[in-house]
């Protein structure tokens, strides 16, 4: 089914159904229609059809990873105008630089800081490294 919501659309790829589902409620009582899916076919799938303006994806997924779904969803044009949010439990500036130069617009950490995750997402803003951390 095509989303048809003027709310932002957001994905949200984690293979941990609960992380998936917490985001998602927070989001989505935030005004964002939501698509939260546990794995990289899984959003193959749906994000085309979805068009999401932002998708949240965890970089340690287990059929493939972060930067391999972003490569993939990248390839779809009508994904062109969609942000990718990188959302890891690791953070060092050396996967924070990987991030940035895969194309994701911002490198999470988690546990997520929901207000950061709220401003990427809603606001397009990026985080400054402060708040992402």
């Amino acid at each position: 089914m095509r989303a048809t919501s003027d709310r932002p659309r957001v994905l949200i790829v984690d293979d941990h159904q609960d992380s998936a589902e917490l985001l998602g409620v927070l989001l989505e009582r935030s005004g964002c229609e939501i698509r939260a899916v546990n794995g990289s076919l899984e959003a193959l799938a749906v994000a085309g059809e979805f068009r999401p303006h932002a998708a949240v994806i965890d970089i340690g997924l287990p059929d493939m990873d972060g930067y391999q779904l972003l490569a993939a969803l990248r390839g779809d044009a009508r994904l062109a105008e969609c942000r990718f949010i990188a959302v890891t439990g690791y953070c060092s500036d050396e996967l924070q630089r990987r991030s940035a130069e895969a194309g994701f617009s911002a490198h999470l950490v988690k546990p997520v800081d929901f207000a950061a995750l709220y401003r990427v997402v809603a606001l397009g803003l990026v985080p400054s490294a402060a708040s992402a951390d």
